[in-house]
């Protein structure tokens, strides 16, 4: 209805990530009988007599599916065990979560991460970004990033202010620029955020906010100040590590759990001797064996087939970055190498 004062409110509220693969416009009460379960078990309700709206914009940042979305009133119920729902709210209503022995004030620029756990959240208007985070993969990260076994709940729920300087807020504010950037490479990739690992620097955010709540963020930056400056068999072992395993999806967790390094130290090593990244350094070697591959390719080998064994779901961004390293094609160097064994 286009007097809808529902409707008119949902369009004045921002859209925080841009460029996605879908759009959709629909019923939020009906995700779950219309084949649009996008993650989890649950249900959403109408509130006080209205049937609510939702624009839902899906991205896929690697692993990590996140929806963009605004919505109008409704009451979430969630399940899943093993994961959480973590909220970020741009703009809106403020509005309050319960699970039976905590009530939650969620205001507009506070993140949330909710157990599923039936927990019920009462929703005014919302814009903002939702995505579910896996707590096995979350812990690892935690610990990884922290150097020692955190004993943090993650059965329980947790608000990180956006509005004052406290002490739960200052790591979760950094994924409001971190979405950002995020946005600005998905307008040239889609692929690239995989590529880029860009879902792992999400979970070490969260895992920092986490450590950051707890108060014992001061001793893991400790931790990172007093890393070696030296050179040694663990970082060589790890440069092995990476050249025999860089068709794999590897993310600066993986390097951090394989090196016992921190990912500031890392970031610090690679530059120093490398000149780029840690992450930059796994892209070059991923196309470095794409490189030796087609040039060893079989008569029936495709561009595409190497592409998939180097680790890129779409052979387009596969050709882009390989043109970018090496100033040439991928087929130009598969049809000169089988020409040349014919």
């Amino acid at each position: 209805m286009p007097n809808d004062p529902s409707k008119e409110r949902l369009l004045s509220l921002p859209f925080p990530l841009r460029h996605s693969r879908n759009i959709y416009s629909l019923d939020p009460t009906s995700l779950f009988t219309e084949g649009k379960d996008f993650f989890g078990d649950g249900s959403h309700k109408n509130k006080k007599g209205v049937r609510p709206h939702a624009d839902v914009s899906i991205v896929d940042i690697g692993a990590l599916r996140v929806l963009a979305t605004r919505t109008t009133p409704c009451i979430s119920t969630e399940q899943g065990e093993g994961f959480s729902t973590f909220s970020m709210s741009y703009a809106g209503d403020v509005h309050q979560y319960r699970d039976g022995r905590t009530i939650q004030t969620i205001e507009p620029g506070d993140t949330h991460l909710s157990p599923r756990s039936g927990g019920v959240a009462d929703l005014g208007h919302f814009s903002g970004i939702i995505c579910q985070i896996d707590h096995k993969r979350l812990r690892r990260t935690i610990n990884t990033v922290s150097g020692k076994e955190q004993e943090i709940n993650l059965a329980e729920p947790r608000v990180f202010k956006g509005s004052s300087a406290g002490k739960e807020s200052t790591a979760a504010r950094h994924l409001w620029s971190y979405l950002s950037y995020v946005d600005q490479v998905l307008t040239e990739s889609n692929d690239l955020a995989a590529g880029l690992g860009l879902d792992d620097q999400i979970y070490r955010l969260l895992a920092l906010s986490l450590i950051q709540a707890t108060g014992d963020l001061e001793r893991v930056k400790q931790r990172w100040r007093s890393a070696n400056r030296t050179w040694n068999n663990a970082l060589d072992e790890l440069v092995d590590y990476i050249r025999a395993n860089a068709h794999l999806n590897l993310t600066l967790t993986d390097l951090e759990e394989q090196s016992h390094f921190s990912g500031r130290r890392l970031q610090y090593l690679f530059k120093e001797r490398f000149e780029c990244t840690p992450m930059q350094f796994v892209r070059r070697e991923r196309l470095s064996t794409a490189m030796e591959r087609l040039q060893t390719a079989s008569p029936h080998t495709t561009v595409t087939q190497i592409a998939r064994e180097c680790g890129y779901r779409f052979t387009s961004n596969f050709t882009t970055d390989f043109q970018r390293e090496f100033g040439i094609t991928p087929s130009v160097v598969l049809r000169t190498s089988q020409r040349g064994r014919d």
